[in-house]
């Protein structure tokens, strides 16, 4: 089961698709998403970097306290030197926005398969 965390719709929709053949959850922000981590098991978790009320960079770090083993996946149109230091640490694969489908789904299918 994927949890996505994203405040944009249309890329919720996208990423919906792109993730066929998986049960997809959406949390619109990183409190619920951290509060539906607490009542379910989830195999990856996809965040955008950029949202309002608490940055994908704040998620990570609250993720990797409590599941420090969970996959996760950024997404994001901007990349910064947070997206760069995150990646270098292998706490995440990054996926630049616009998604392109066949890219996310090689990297949803990769990380399922090794939870």
């Amino acid at each position: 089961m994927i949890l996505l965390v994203e405040d944009e719709a249309i890329t919720r929709l996208l990423t919906r698709c792109g993730s066929e053949g998986h049960k997809v959850i959406q949390a619109a922000d990183g409190n619920k998403a951290l509060a539906l981590l607490q009542k379910s098991r989830f195999d990856l978790v996809i965040t955008d970097l950029l949202r309002p009320n608490q940055s994908g960079f704040v998620l990570v770090t609250s993720i990797r306290v409590m599941w420090p083993h969970m996959p996760i996946l950024l997404i994001s149109g901007h990349l910064s030197p947070e997206v760069g230091k995150l990646v270098s640490k292998g706490f995440t694969q990054f996926i630049q926005k616009p998604i392109d489908p066949v890219e996310l789904v090689a990297s949803v299918s990769g990380d399922t398969h090794h939870s």
